[in-house]
């Protein structure tokens, strides 16, 4: 072997190594990732990724699961299969749009969530068919219309949102911080109105609007005793 050889298998090895490194970081960043996107995104090739990915599985660094189409990626961190599809889903556009209107807009319609996303009825079926075998949104008939509704808890979904996708989460965090208040009594009709305040950590108990009426009539009272004085 000569130096050329040497030097040209000494730098394949230390891409290799590179490549390692780039797949598991790129995984451990954005869990439930899958091949093509983990390709796209690192601009390596599909073969040294599935040989990098095969590698990282085989020594227990990450896992993998199959999900509709897609074989997805994650570290072993992560634990538990709600977590893997609600992961999953995160990283797809559309069912990432249908997710957050749901928790927005919990109740909405199969017409509604095509209005929001400009796609077809058939499409969107077609995905909350899919959000419905995950066991991330369940249906609720009421009179003619078919309702959907985020399955289990909520705050599964906003953590790993805060965790893994912040940008998305800044956007969104200051229209969402107002509902935070009665999304655990609307997520699923029915369930007790506690709702735990993410940004403040302040469990809140809500009591058909008693206690914050009580409050508003004694702000006002105080305030009219400080006019008089």
């Amino acid at each position: 072997m000569n130096v050329n050889d040497s030097d040209e298998e000494e730098e394949n090895h230390k891409t290799a190594l590179d490549n390692k490194q780039r797949v598991y970081s790129y995984i451990k960043n954005n869990p439930g990732s899958h091949l093509r996107r983990i390709s796209k995104e690192l601009v390596i090739a599909i073969g040294d990724i599935q040989y990098q990915l095969k590698f990282l599985e085989g020594m227990g660094l990450i896992k993998s699961r199959r999900m509709g189409l897609y074989r997805t990626y994650y570290p072993v961190s992560i634990l538990g299969e709600r977590s893997e599809n609600i992961l999953a889903v995160l990283q797809q556009e559309t069912l990432r749009d249908i997710m957050l209107q749901l928790i927005e807009n919990p109740g909405a319609t199969q017409s509604e969530i095509a209005h929001h996303k400009g796609f077809t009825a058939p499409t969107i079926n077609w995905h909350m068919s899919r959000l419905i075998e995950m066991g991330l949104v369940y249906t609720r008939r009421e009179g003619r219309f078919v309702k959907y509704y985020v399955e289990g808890d909520i705050d599964d979904i906003v953590c790993l949102l805060k965790s893994y996708h912040p940008s998305t989460w800044n956007t969104l965090s200051n229209r969402l911080a107002s509902l935070f208040l009665d999304l655990s009594s609307q997520s699923r009709p029915g369930k007790d109105a506690v709702v735990v305040a993410k940004e403040t950590n302040i469990e809140i108990e809500i009591e058909e609007g008693k206690k914050g009426q009580a409050e508003k009539e004694n702000v006002v009272d105080h305030q009219s005793m400080y006019e008089e004085i």
